[in-house]
């Protein structure tokens, strides 16, 4: 009987691994780039035409290859960059398998022209769907150029599922993209059916590829990333809060300089931002994190694009705080807030508004309201321009800038508040344009930001009832409270368990007035179900439970607030870690600069 098993035939396997290796033109640009980066080279050239489909041409000017080593190179497994098991636990380059180059040439008509830079000839080879056709001795440029035309030429069945020509081209001006991070000093050029479609020169600094590349006012947008734990280092930019987007698509990871995707370091961002970024929406991230290779697995997906960390926990946290820091650490320069002369009103925390122009502190916003505090002097519907001799508060405030952005003002002016508009946002302005900052999410912050500085410290500070309140809860219910007290209690709630299904409450938040007692203790404890109870390692639930909490009590739309309290709340607004967004990740104020209110009035030259 004869064999069932037996060798494919070589030309049937690089074609089966060139279906994981190369699944369209731009796989074909990143084995390509790649390989010329590993091979010292300081300016690439890419050409492509129909979205690579009908030809894709790479040129460098590395190190290029001899006679015997070109022509090895063409086989499967064959590499410069590791010679033994070892070398997979320090792995510094790009690629290391050795399978690219006998893939692509076994599902494309394929030519190779190379020359070492010392050498008078080069080495010019042909293959035709895996089949050599010639080698020859050539004159060319030192460096490398490798010519990929009809990929997929062959094989129907895949170069069927190939896009449109445009989504192609897409693809291939990403893959470049991605290698022009990577690597700020190289120079790379595109040429797209014959004309230039991008150039970016040799920069200097990542800041300087990301303006080449997206722009000067985009890269304004961004925070710089700066970052050292142990063996871990991680530099960049992150989006300012306000700054995201519907997907992950302005996200750059890059790993030892290598473009990744791992769920790891998504989360890692995500966690860093926290209650700086709406839910479902993402940041916008160019990131490079270095590492010991022998910590990292980088033989994880054929093309590369997945790595695996010996430690992903750690390296989880190591990016999520420095992504936070770099966030608490945003700020633009002083900026003065100006108001008319001291205007008496109920204070937001209950306590009559400070008449000095000091910034008040922390613990001075909550404490209990006063017996006989005047009533609110101004209506909220009005805009106040304060006279020009009005004295400046000594406060700082970061502002925001952009349209629908958020971007550091970069400058000293005073801020004057100059009223409320539509009962909701508060109307300042500086020698460069109009702030605006809605009052409801500028409270919660607020809000919450003291309520966990409060947790943080375990300072359980309360404010007593006059008369205390019994409740009787549900079975089940009354047995989760009995076990989250001492979360209660930590959040400034005074309750205690009577016996039974019964509790006493005889105490709230020092920022909560209501009336509605019982109901604002039931609906904490609701959401403190749903957070799923409260442990050291479920701060991000309690947290989402202060969220929900400071929004039902912060000042709505169509508050009335006087003056005073509206500077207070900015200064307030200052003080805060993450003053940009509310705990739900909603902008807390926006700036429409000079520049921008004069080109929408068709005065801008």
């Amino acid at each position: 009987m004869p064999n069932r098993v037996h060798l494919l035939d070589e030309t049937v396997a690089n074609r089966i691994a060139a279906g994981e290796v190369i699944e369209r033109p731009a796989s074909v640009v990143k084995e390509l780039v790649e390989n010329a980066l590993d091979a010292g080279a300081k300016n690439i050239r890419v050409e492509s035409q129909r979205g690579g489909k009908q030809l894709v041409r790479v040129s460098d000017d590395g190190w290029g290859m001899s006679y015997d080593d070109a022509l090895l190179a063409l086989e499967r497994h064959a590499t410069s960059k590791i010679q033994a098991a070892d070398d997979l636990l320090h792995i510094g380059t790009l690629g290391f398998r050795g399978e690219a180059l006998p893939s692509i040439a076994s599902v494309c008509k394929f030519k190779l022209l190379t020359r070492e830079p010392d050498s008078v000839s080069g080495t010019e080879i042909i293959i035709d769907g895996g089949k050599l056709k010639s080698v020859t001795e050539a004159g060319c440029a030192a460096g490398t150029q490798i010519e990929v035309r009809s990929l997929f030429f062959h094989v129907p069945g895949r170069r069927k599922f190939l896009r449109s020509d445009l989504t192609e081209r897409a693809q291939v001006e990403q893959a470049l993209r991605l290698a022009a991070l990577a690597r700020p000093e190289v120079g790379f050029e595109l040429i797209v059916d014959d004309q230039p479609a991008a150039h970016y020169a040799a920069a200097g600094d990542l800041a300087g590829r990301l303006r080449q590349i997206h722009g000067a006012r985009w890269l304004e947008q961004l925070l710089p990333v700066a970052a050292r734990e142990g063996a871990y280092t991680l530099s960049g930019f992150v989006g300012q809060p306000g700054v995201s987007r519907g997907d992950r698509h302005e996200q750059q990871i890059f790993v030892n300089r290598r473009p990744v995707q791992t769920p790891t370091l998504n989360f890692a961002i995500l966690e860093g931002y926290h209650n700086a970024l709406m839910r479902g929406r993402f940041p916008v991230a160019v990131l490079f994190f270095e590492l010991d290779p022998a910590r990292l697995d980088v033989n994880v997906h054929p093309a590369k694009r997945e790595v695996r960390f010996r430690d992903d926990w750690e390296v989880r946290g190591f990016i999520s705080r420095a992504i936070a820091g770099a966030l608490q650490r945003h700020g633009g320069h002083p900026v003065a807030v100006s108001v008319p002369s001291p205007l008496s009103a109920r204070g937001l925390y209950g306590t009559p508004p400070p008449q000095e122009s000091a910034v008040p502190s922390a613990a001075g916003a909550l404490a209990s309201p006063s017996a006989g505090d005047p009533p609110v002097a101004a209506r909220q519907t009005d805009f106040i321009s304060p006279p020009a001799q009005a004295p400046l508060v000594s406060a700082v405030i970061k502002v925001s800038k952009g349209s629908g952005v958020d971007v550091p003002l970069e400058r000293n002016h005073d801020l004057r508040i100059l009223g409320v508009l539509l009962g909701l946002y508060i109307v300042a302005e500086n020698d460069d344009g109009i702030v605006l900052i809605d009052q409801h999410a500028a409270h919660e912050r607020v809000l919450f930001e003291q309520m966990l500085d409060r947790m943080s410290k375990e300072e359980a500070l309360s404010q007593r009832l006059l008369v205390p309140l019994t409740v009787e809860l549900p079975p089940a219910q009354a047995d989760f409270v009995s076990r989250q007290l001492a979360a209660l209690q930590l959040a400034g709630l005074g309750v205690d368990h009577l016996g039974g299904n019964t509790f006493v409450i005889d105490a709230l938040p020092p920022m909560i007035k209501t009336p509605r007692v019982e109901q604002f203790f039931r609906d904490m404890l609701s959401d403190l179900e749903q957070a799923g109870g409260e442990t050291r390692r479920q701060r991000k639930l309690s947290e989402e439970v202060v969220a929900k909490t400071v929004c039902r009590h912060a000042v709505k739309a169509n508050d009335t607030l006087g003056l005073a309290e509206l500077e207070k709340l900015v200064i307030d607004l200052h003080h805060c870690a993450l003053p940009y967004t509310c705990p739900h990740g909603r902008p807390t104020m926006i700036y429409l600069g000079r520049d921008e209110l004069e080109k929408k009035f068709g005065r801008a030259g």
